[in-house]
């Protein structure tokens, strides 16, 4: 703690070199403003890439079909073969990484294939679990999701996206119970959403009708087909795991070679989150390296002026060491300097930054859209205090290398100058 006449000293000094101490706090005041910009950017950006994945099951795995590569137990290569509904019974018994499974059933999108009264639209048709509806996370809008009832029972009902709704219902019109025509057979409607995520598997959630697995099986004559297997991973367990089992024991199931790695396809939602992940460390170091390396050019001008400073009171720093002041009391002037003005320089360019962020967000909440790669920049409580930890460390060894410069200084010599 310093008393007031070593205050009163540190602000003369700096004010006797007002020019200089000007020109080298804008240093200090501009790398920390680059700083907080950047964060702002940084954070805005990385929302904006979060929020379009936002309510998609992170762990999630998804597999599908295609043409064998080998020929295995008589079968020729190039055979197109079904995941069918034993497959579900299989995975659930034996596969013990899977949490959630829902398999999908595509239907066709004709022209004009959904229809209520005179309203009509070209909309997808998806047949789901449940527990579809907890990979693909919704907003539901009206009404409710599916149950295992719906599909046990093979009840004809559908689960509406926005879109849809709004093409065959008037506004503020209550779709609940009543019904559509979807590709010749009418449903009754129990629910309507809009996606969460951005991001969605199969098409277009808003412009979709969904309808129970079981149903769409049976209404669109499609047997026990599936199209597409979604899936999520138990915890202790990673998404490459159960690719692995999952694929194992289809391929058992439809007598594919072990070693044919086309047959069954898949993708894992948790390599792309590792992905956004690594960027966004990436992103972060490349923020903090920029900013910091502004800010470590300001510190640098900072120590520069400081050891000029030392040079013109070599004098003084000599007669104060004859008449008895003990070397801590020189460093810690020198430091309390250092540390002042950079302090001052920081503070100025932080909350400058601040401020920048906080009119740039102001202006875009509520002004951005759903489809916007981007929210409103912020700087969070954190990274204000690093910032602030930063800048405290910053003016301390700013001054180091003064400090230790005017330790150097011996009484004699100095007041030997002229």
């Amino acid at each position: 703690m310093f008393d007031l006449d070593n205050w009163q000293e540190i602000w003369a000094t700096i004010t006797r070199n007002k020019f200089r101490s000007i020109l080298t706090g804008l240093g200090v005041s501009w790398g920390l403003f680059m700083l907080i910009i950047l964060v702002g950017v940084g954070n805005s950006f990385e929302g904006g890439i979060l929020k379009n994945v936002d309510g998609f099951a992170a762990n999630s795995c998804f597999f599908f079909t295609d043409r064998t590569s080998e020929a295995y137990k008589g079968y020729r290569k190039g055979r197109w073969w079904n995941m069918n509904n034993r497959d579900l019974t299989l995975i659930k018994q034996k596969a013990q990484s899977v949490e959630l499974i829902s398999p999908v059933l595509f239907g066709d999108s004709g022209d004009k294939n959904v229809v209520r009264g005179p309203k009509s639209g070209s909309y997808g048709t998806r047949g789901v679990y449940p527990a579809h509806f907890q990979i693909e996370q919704q907003h539901i809008l009206a009404g409710r999701l599916f149950n295992d009832l719906d599909i046990e029972g093979y009840r004809k009902v559908c689960v509406i996206g926005k879109e849809v709704y709004e093409t065959l219902f008037k506004p503020d019109e209550n779709p609940q119970g009543q019904y559509i025509r979807v590709n010749g057979i009418y449903f009754q409607v129990i629910g309507v959403i809009r996606p969460k995520s951005g991001a969605s598997i199969g098409g277009d959630v808003e412009s979709t009708v969904f309808i129970p697995f079981s149903t769409m099986q049976r209404a669109f004559n499609q047997g026990d087909k599936i199209h597409f297997l979604a899936c999520t991973t138990k915890s202790g367990y990673t998404g490459t795991m159960v690719e692995e089992e999952v694929k194992n024991i289809l391929r058992v199931a439809h007598d594919i070679a072990p070693t044919d790695d086309k047959a069954v396809r898949s993708f894992n939602i948790e390599k792309e989150f590792q992905m956004f992940n690594n960027l966004f460390t990436g992103i972060n170091f490349l923020i903090w390296f920029v900013g910091g390396g502004a800010l470590l050019s300001g510190i640098i001008g900072i120590s520069n002026i400081m050891l000029v400073t030392v040079r013109e009171r070599t004098r003084e720093i000599g007669v104060r060491r004859a008449l008895g002041a003990k070397p801590v009391t020189i460093v810690k002037q020198i430091l309390s300097e250092s540390f002042v003005l950079t302090a001052l320089a920081g503070f100025i360019g932080f909350f400058a930054g601040v401020a920048l962020v906080e009119l740039v967000s102001y202006f875009m909440t509520g002004n951005i859209g759903d489809d916007v790669f981007l929210i409103p920049p912020f700087v969070s409580f954190w990274t204000a205090i690093k910032a602030m930890c930063v800048l405290i460390i910053a003016g301390v060894l700013s001054g180091l290398m003064p400090a230790m410069r005017a330790l150097s200084i011996k009484a004699i010599d100095a007041i030997r100058e002229e």
